[in-house]
């Protein structure tokens, strides 16, 4: 091999500087939204905090559900939910597409329910946001979907690195979340943005980050009693997504009537449940950060029976708000819950065994925190640095990561998919970038037919058949009506004992002969749904038809091949044309 063959080209070189760049840009701009979205809630929570102390309190969620849920929905014609499966489908789906407004959209909807006393985090909102302005700079820099993609990932990054002081967490959420990737190339410019979107976020927002967690003394007993905290955290995190997704399909139930059915309804009935939850429990409505930094000070006053009770009192609220599809994210409520059945499972033991030298309640506060958020999402490696990067608490490491491992697992045991992937897993829309699914997913039959094929009319003879040989290299038949419809199909393969005996042509024709159960391909199918097809049945070539039963021509699996290597080349292409 010669030397100089070792390098790369000036194109091949060119390119991931080109992506640093642009990865930059996007985390300047993603850290505008981040810190915008964060200020807001914040500033609004305490201006709203006189009302809150009022009578009137207890409307206040009410009120910020449905006028986040209208914003979003009315206002800014935008779908409902969390916000990260709509990014999910963007990559999925859409090449990484995403409309400028939904920069804006999500950023007022969750701010107003949020700082109303919602029960919901900023990770989705932002992540939403964020991808969008990826998206954005993606389409003026006519990148390709690839490049595209990962722009989109970048925003998410540092979205989620700005708004909790955490790059790490922006990082892996990205990759191991929205991208499922872990490349070279993908993690470059996603570390880069995250990096850009973090160092603006602590120039505005202060270096600090979201909790302190101090240090914590533990030994081998609290390692060893780790595995049964993350056992807990994995059913609870269960419990949680199980109850949201029920919620969620009586919500949908309840939005078929005619008063209910109206925008943001729904929503405000579960905002008013959760203003009359924080009515009784305050400590259930809002982010909860202010539990998670007593929790993790060791300041979290109440025995186990209150305790207790502020658990199952944030997990309704949590449940109700989800549920009920206003906007917010699920990282905020999973650290608190994780926080109070972390310091609840610390204040059992000391009750249990007052005299064993065991860490203090806010260490397992910490190792919950990660427990919940992995289990929740099934993602170990965003529960770990989100809870050690918020906290600080990195001498936690090691019974932090058993602690998220094994929530996840039991989660992942119970749960088919995670919180933010459910819906688009069970409906088929989960197709990651570059993968077979997603590259046959693209591809319709109707535009991937054959270029030659042969057909028969019905009431023909082998005879006919046979007539026509020597004018095609086709060995499959189509057997079609004057109409032009589909009857079945003839394989000369299957044919070779009558085909050559010249009394048995003409006395046998195409109907009996043919296969008239052979599958159908619909002109809409995609090439993935061809390929289930041809593996079920063992075919080499299939018919496609119209909703009318028309023949349009076949599809052969050498076909198919072919244009799934040409979409491969398109979808990691280096840019648009």
């Amino acid at each position: 091999m010669a030397r100089l063959s070792l390098f790369r080209g000036n194109n091949a070189r060119a390119e991931p500087w080109l992506m640093a760049a642009l990865a930059a840009l996007v985390g300047v701009a993603s850290s505008a939204v981040a810190v915008a979205l964060r200020s807001g809630v914040h500033s609004l929570f305490e201006a709203l905090h006189s009302v809150r102390e009022s009578t009137l309190g207890a409307l206040l969620p009410a009120a910020g559900a449905f006028l986040g849920v209208w914003l979003i929905r009315v206002a800014f014609r935008e779908p409902g939910g969390h916000g990260v499966p709509a990014v999910l489908e963007a990559v999925s789906r859409r090449g990484g597409y995403m409309r400028k407004r939904s920069i804006i959209s999500r950023l007022f909807g969750s701010l107003v329910n949020v700082a109303s006393g919602g029960s919901a985090g900023l990770e989705g909102p932002i992540a939403f946001s964020a991808a969008a302005v990826g998206s954005t700079v993606a389409g003026g820099a006519r990148m390709a979907e690839r490049q595209r993609i990962l722009l989109l990932a970048c925003g998410v990054a540092g979205g989620i690195g700005a708004i909790f002081n955490a790059p790490l967490t922006g990082v892996i959420f990205a990759t191991e979340v929205v991208l499922a990737e872990w490349t070279l190339s993908a993690v470059i410019p996603v570390t880069v943005s995250a990096t850009v979107a973090t160092g603006i976020g602590r120039a505005v927002l202060g270096v600090e980050g979201a909790f302190h967690s101090g240090s914590f003394e533990w030994s081998a007993t609290d390692l060893a009693l780790s595995p049964l905290l993350g056992l807990s955290c994995g059913l609870l995190s269960v419990l949680l997504v199980g109850a949201i997704f029920r919620t969620e399909h009586l919500a949908a139930r309840l939005k078929k009537g005619a008063i209910l059915g109206k925008v943001g309804v729904v929503a405000a009935l579960a905002g008013l449940c959760v203003g009359a939850i924080g009515y009784a429990e305050p400590g259930a409505i809002g982010e909860g950060y202010g539990i998670v930094s007593d929790a993790l000070q060791g300041q979290l006053h109440g025995g186990i029976g209150l305790l207790a009770l502020l658990l199952v009192a944030k997990w309704v609220a949590t449940v109700l708000t989800l549920g009920s599809n206003a906007p917010g994210g699920i990282f905020a409520p999973s650290l608190v819950l994780g926080a109070i059945l972390g310091f609840l499972f610390g204040t059992m033991l000391q009750a249990i065994a007052p005299t064993a030298t065991l860490a203090q309640p806010g260490f397992y506060a910490l190792l919950a925190m990660a427990g919940l958020v992995a289990g929740t999402m099934q993602a170990p490696f965003t529960g770990m640095f989100l809870a050690l990067e918020t906290t600080g608490g990195w001498s936690e490491t090691l019974p932090l990561m058993l602690v998220a491992v094994l929530s996840a697992l039991v989660s992942r045991s119970f749960l088919r998919h995670s919180f933010y992937t459910w819906d688009l897993a069970e409906s088929g829309r989960l197709l990651r970038p570059g993968t077979d699914k997603r590259i046959l997913s693209d591809l319709q039959a109707s535009e991937m037919l054959d270029k030659e094929f042969a057909t028969i009319l019905i009431g023909k003879s082998l005879e006919d058949l046979a007539a026509v040989l020597p004018t095609t290299r086709r060995n499959h038949f189509a057997v079609i009506d004057e109409q032009g419809r589909f009857q079945g199909m003839l394989d000369l393969s299957h044919l070779r004992s009558v085909i050559f005996d010249p009394l048995l042509r003409k006395m046998t024709p195409v109907d009996t002969a043919m296969n008239s159960h052979v599958p159908r391909i619909r002109q809409h199918d995609s090439l993935l749904h061809a390929m289930e097809v041809f593996e079920e049945v063992g075919a080499w070539v299939l018919p496609v038809v119209d909703d009318n039963e028309v023949f349009l021509g076949t599809l052969s699996k050498s076909t198919l091949f072919d244009n799934y290597r040409r979409e491969l080349i398109v979808q990691t292409a280096g840019r648009a044309e």
